[in-house]
């Protein structure tokens, strides 16, 4: 009996290596999820006066300007939506953490959207209520997904991803260098997110003026979005 097969018996059954869904799966998903973000971070910014609800790379620029600025009232004002922000990935840990199913996430911030959706009826209250709730929800999502078969990305903000994009396509069609080639996934899903956020962007400045409730839309494909994730979960 060789060695190989001595080790092969004293181990047990084999265990079969993790495999990744299909590109369109992941890709679905990339979509689905920007495409949330895009609509959201854009009827937010027009609600409370042109302050992201999540992309805290902008509001911290502008926390800086209005400081030197002494502007005293929008560097409050931006510090309340960083300090929300800050607060919604805590409170967003400590659930993933206790969740049994982590996918189930996506469905508080279904409900947090819509409830957004009715405060946001009343303009007095956007900024001391719809502003942490947005960010509460869009914390939710960064704390929830962040890995797409092997493609490490983030829906909620799109520089890196447009890092990422660059290099693997110039890894992949550009460069001669001996090395390891990026993935047809590792390639697309950076790319197509960036791209979903510009058009979700401008879907949501059209909804925004369009529908009384336009939140109800990033809400429902958070639905079936948390339905694919726990029919298919990615291994």
């Amino acid at each position: 009996m060789s060695a190989v097969e001595t080790a092969g018996q004293g181990a047990g059954p084999a265990v079969a290596a993790p495999t990744h869904l299909p590109l369109p799966v992941l890709a679905r998903r990339v979509v689905g999820l920007t495409i949330v973000c895009g609509i959201v971070e854009m009827i937010g910014y027009m609600d409370v006066g042109r302050i992201y609800p999540a992309i805290m790379t902008g509001n911290t620029v502008q926390l800086g300007y209005f400081m030197a600025q002494s502007d005293w009232v929008h560097f409050l004002t931006i510090g309340y939506a960083i300090a929300s922000f800050f607060a919604g990935c805590m409170i967003a840990s400590l659930i993933r953490r206790h969740l049994q199913h982590p996918p189930l996430e996506l469905v508080l911030m279904a409900v947090l959207l819509v409830v957004a959706g009715f405060v946001r009826q009343h303009p007095a209250l956007r900024v001391p209520v719809e502003l942490p709730l947005l960010a509460l929800a869009l914390s939710i999502q960064g704390e929830t997904v962040g890995r797409f078969g092997g493609v490490s990305l983030q829906t909620l903000v799109v520089t890196n991803n447009m890092v990422k994009f660059s290099d693997a396509v110039v890894g992949r069609f550009l460069s001669g260098a001996a090395g390891k080639r990026p993935t047809l996934q590792e390639t697309v899903l950076p790319g197509l997110s960036w791209l979903t956020y510009s058009l979700s962007a401008a879907l949501g400045a059209e909804v925004d003026t369009g529908l009384t409730y336009p939140f109800f839309i990033p809400a429902a494909v958070l639905l079936l979005v948390t339905v694919d994730l726990l029919r298919n979960p990615d291994r």
